[in-house]
């Protein structure tokens, strides 16, 4: 169950760095976990944004081989990752 609610915790974590960085509050309720961020206008400049954020948030640090788009398409993926690195310690 801790799972379920980290997940939770992640998604929400990035649908409110999301929704600040474009500056759309009303993504915060509109963005899922199938989102393509692409579509809803992140570029590169705001996922290395995001990123930042997220080692920030939950201390873990992207390897240079990790940075690939299909990493960061969705919340869903890259909510995966996160919850992949914080259990494994990365």
């Amino acid at each position: 169950m801790e799972t379920v609610q980290s997940e939770q915790h992640i998604h929400l974590f990035l649908k409110k760095a999301i929704s600040s960085l474009l500056e759309r509050p009303e993504l915060l309720e509109e963005l899922t976990a199938d989102t393509q961020l692409s579509e809803i206008g992140m570029d590169s400049v705001m996922l290395v944004n995001l990123m930042v954020h997220i080692e920030q948030e939950y201390q873990v640090f992207y390897e240079d081989d990790e940075l690939l788009e299909e990493n960061f398409a969705t919340i869903g993926k890259i909510g995966q990752i996160i919850n992949d690195k914080v259990s494994s310690g990365v």
